[in-house]
C-alpha cells in the first residue's frame, strides 16, 4: 500500500523528531546537509524580511511553488520515483521539513541574485535556470551517493545518470526555476514595465498564485518537448539542448543588464557556505558507513511492468536480486515482497577523486556566480549593506 506524501501514517515507525546523535550515527552527512540548508532557508528569509517586498514575494512563492511541486510528483503513481531519508525532522513520513528549504534555497537564491543585474525578463529568467542548476547539482549528488533519498531502480524518465544524479533531475530544475523566475517577473514588471514595480497585496497574492499554478505545468511543457529529442525520455540531448537555449538566450540578452547601484550583499556568501558544505560532506565522508531506514521503492517479484508518466514502462517493484542503484543490503536481511520500509546500506565509491573532483569543481562554479550575483554592481563597491540602505531601496521600488 503506497503513503502519500501528506499521510501522517501510524502504522510506520517514523517518528516527527530524531535525536542529532542518532541521526549522526546513521547517516552523518544527511544530519550536516538537513541543518545546512534549513540554516539557508532561514538566512534567505531575513534577506527578504530587509531587502523589500518583491524578494519577500521570491521567498513566499518559493516555499509555496517548490513544497506543491514536490508533494504532487510524490503523489502521482506515474511519477512516483524518489523517497526521502528519514530526516531529524519529518512532517510527514515521506516529508522531511528540510525538503521545503531545498525550493528555498534553488529558487530564492538565483531568483535575487541575477535580479540584481538588471536583465531584461527572458534573459534574466534563462539565466536564472542555469545558475540554478550549478546550485543544485552539488546537492544531487551528495545527496543520492549518501542515501539522503534513493530513486526507483528502473524508471526511463531517470535511468540516464551522471554520477548517481538524473540528467532529467537537471533538466528539470533548469526549466522549473526559470520558469519561476519568468511568471515573478511579469507579476512584478507587468507586460512593459522594465523595473520593478511596487509589489502591493494584490500583487504580492497575483505572485503566489501564478507561481504556485502555472509553475510546474510550464516546466513540463518544455520538459516534454525537450525530452522528444531522446525518443520521449529526458536524457543527455534533451539536458544540453536546455543548457544550449537558455544560455543562447542569456548571452544574447547580455546587452540589457542595466543594475542599478548596489553594494556587496552578503547573502552570496551563505550560498558559498552551502556548496562548501557539500564539498566536505564528499571528500571527508564515506557513503558505505551511512544506513537509512525508511520508505523505499516497494520490493516484489522481478519484471512486472507498470507505465510511467512518460507512457514507457518500467519495473513496477524492486528486483532484490537485480538492481542497479548506489546502495545495497550488506548490512542487513534483504526486504521481503509488499515491504514498504526497510533498511538499505551506503556503497562505497566507484571512483572517489571523481566524485569529489566533479562537486568540487560544480561548487566553485557556483561560488564565482554568486560572488558576481551579490558582489557590488553599478559602481557602488565603496558602500556597505545595511539594513537602512535595503529599506531604502524598498522604498523606493
Amino acid at each position: 500500500m503506497r503513503t502519500l506524501p501528506w499521510e501522517v501514517s501510524s502504522d510506520l515507525p517514523w517518528k516527527t523528531f530524531t535525536g542529532p546523535a542518532e541521526q549522526w550515527a546513521n547517516l552523518p552527512t544527511f544530519l550536516i546537509g538537513e541543518y545546512v540548508i534549513i540554516l539557508c532557508a532561514v538566512l534567505a528569509l531575513v534577506h527578504a524580511v530587509r531587502s523589500g517586498s518583491a524578494n519577500r514575494l521570491a521567498w513566499v512563492a518559493a516555499l509555496i511553488t517548490g513544497t506543491a511541486n514536490d508533494l504532487i510528483f510524490m503523489a502521482l503513481p506515474v511519477v512516483d520515483t524518489f523517497w526521502q531519508a528519514q530526516a531529524t525532522i519529518m512532517i510527514t513520513p515521506r516529508l522531511p521539513l528540510y525538503i521545503p528549504c531545498v525550493y528555498i534555497v534553488i529558487l530564492y537564491w538565483p531568483t535575487v541574485g541575477i535580479r540584481r543585474l538588471g536583465l531584461a525578463r527572458w534573459p534574466a529568467a534563462a539565466l536564472t535556470g542555469l545558475v540554478a542548476v550549478v546550485l543544485y547539482a552539488p546537492y544531487d549528488i551528495v545527496g543520492a551517493k549518501f542515501l539522503w533519498w534513493t530513486w526507483h531502480d528502473t524508471d526511463p524518465a531517470i535511468a540516464d545518470r551522471l554520477f548517481g544524479a538524473p540528467l532529467s533531475s537537471s533538466l528539470w530544475v533548469l526549466t522549473f526555476t526559470g520558469s519561476f523566475a519568468l511568471l515573478l517577473d511579469l507579476v512584478l514588471r507587468g507586460r512593459h514595465v522594465t523595473k520593478l514595480s511596487f509589489v502591493t497585496k494584490r500583487r504580492f497574492i497575483a505572485g503566489i498564485v501564478l507561481a504556485g499554478c502555472v509553475t510546474t505545468p510550464l516546466m513540463m511543457a518544455q520538459m516534454f518537448v525537450l525530452q522528444l529529442l531522446d525518443r520521449g525520455t529526458p536524457g543527455l540531448v534533451a539536458f544540453c539542448t536546455g543548457v544550449v537555449i537558455y544560455g543562447a538566450v542569456s548571452f544574447f540578452g547580455r546587452g540589457t543588464a542595466r543594475p542599478d547601484r548596489q553594494p556587496v550583499d552578503w547573502l552570496g556568501r551563505g550560498a558559498a557556505a552551502y556548496l562548501m558544505a557539500l564539498v566536505i560532506c564528499m571528500a571527508f565522508f564515506a557513503p558505505e558507513t551511512h544506513v537509512s531506514s525508511g520508505l523505499h521503492q516497494v520490493p516484489g517479484p522481478c519484471g512486472v511492468e507498470e507505465s510511467d508518466i512518460t507512457g514507457n514502462t518500467r519495473d513496477k517493484f524492486l528486483c532484490v536480486d537485480d538492481y542497479t542503484e548506489d546502495f545495497t543490503f550488506a548490512c542487513t536481511t534483504p526486504p521481503e515482497h509488499g515491504v514498504q520500509w526497510y533498511t538499505v546500506c551506503g556503497k562505497e565509491h566507484s571512483s572517489y577523486p571523481a566524485y569529489v573532483a566533479v562537486v568540487s569543481g560544480l561548487a566553485l562554479a557556483g561560488i564565482a556566480a554568486f560572488f558576481a550575483m551579490f558582489g557590488a554592481v553599478g559602481g557602488s563597491a565603496g558602500r556597505a549593506a545595511t539594513p537602512a540602505y535595503a529599506r531604502a531601496r524598498s522604498t523606493a521600488e
